[in-house]
């Protein structure tokens, strides 16, 4: 009876952590509150291929599908700004990437392909005629393959701050990468991890140092919009992927094949994860293409600069995008 009651102390131990653990991840979920769609217009359901997600809409005429980045909370807060100026001539309408946002976040195997195929769905199910397809960040990259695979439906793309040149996307990832992955997937374990690494304060150096030029903008509202998304069941599954290289993207294999023009918007003030000094390169692999530069702006320029980025979008729709140098 001793040498069980020895062999059973550390399983009661680790059973104690365990529970402690799930708890104080509970706590943490519901301290976080709840988050909401802040793009305004009109919300309704969609399921996509089982499971439930939604679509945001507003306006009238041609359509423009907005497409968000794949980091917590971008689905109901990135084009916020730039959506409703948008919509005063256009039908914008923007849906939440699977496992990104307010609907399902399922522990499924999240690749490139995931995504690609939900825009493929998404112009499919909710445009009848050629779409104006609107990409940001990694989301942009996404947004790329599912024009290049749609030549008729693709009126112009618009890419605000693209990724997936050559670099981290584009590279095997090692074991130590593919460690964290599975370790961030792990129920109890995974979440815990997750939760430490996105508190309040990562989340405000985060977005102060790699995402927003103004320092200023990162207000306790912003933060708290983040920090609620970020600790909805199953936010920590497409980080693990990112992590785990499934989300890799390959811009330069893409854009070349992209029939419709391409407008590439860009802040000048953009970090050193994704700088200004990338744009001319996704200019240079399109067919057709102008950039934009929007001044003072980091890799959110629609959020910073909302009113330049809906009038460089909406004279370029207008006019036609060319390669001609930008005004900005």
């Amino acid at each position: 009876m001793k040498r069980i009651g020895r062999f059973l102390r550390p399983l009661g131990a680790l059973a104690g952590v365990t529970g402690a653990a799930a708890a104080l991840n509970r706590g943490l979920r519901e301290s976080g509150g709840i988050p909401v769609n802040q793009l305004g217009g009109s919300r309704r359901a969609w399921q996509w291929r089982g499971y439930e997600t939604f679509v945001t809409e507003a306006g009238s005429g041609p359509p423009v599908l907005l497409v968000h980045g794949v980091y917590a909370g971008a689905s109901s807060f990135e084009f916020r700004k730039v959506f409703p100026l948008l919509a005063r001539s256009r039908r914008v309408f923007a849906f939440d990437l699977i496992g990104c946002g307010l609907s399902d976040m399922p522990a499924i195997e999240y690749t490139t392909e995931t995504f690609v195929e939900q825009i493929v769905d998404a112009i499919g199910a909710f445009a009848d005629g050629p779409v104006t397809l609107v990409g940001s960040s990694l989301g942009a990259a996404f947004a790329i393959r599912a024009a290049a695979r749609l030549p008729d439906r693709i009126a112009s793309l618009v890419a605000i701050c693209p990724t997936g040149l050559e670099g981290v996307l584009d590279h095997p990832q090692g074991t130590a990468q593919a460690a964290l992955a599975a370790l961030l997937r792990s129920p109890v374990a995974g979440e815990t991890l997750f939760n430490g690494i996105a508190s309040k304060a990562a989340i405000r150096r985060y977005l102060r140092s790699q995402i927003y030029a103004d320092a200023a903008l990162v207000s306790p509202d912003v933060v708290e919009h983040h920090y609620a998304v970020t600790h909805l069941p199953g936010a920590r599954y497409v980080p693990a992927a990112f992590i785990g290289g499934a989300l890799n993207c390959n811009v330069a294999r893409d854009l070349p094949f992209v029939e419709a023009p391409v407008l590439v918007l860009w802040g000048d003030r953009a970090s050193k994860s994704n700088p200004w000094s990338n744009a001319p390169e996704y200019v240079r692999l399109a067919k057709r293409a102008r950039l934009v530069t929007v001044p003072g702006a980091g890799l959110l320029p629609h959020d910073e600069a909302p009113e330049i980025v809906a009038d460089a979008m909406l004279a370029s729709l207008a006019a036609g995008v060319d390669s001609a140098p930008s005004p900005y």
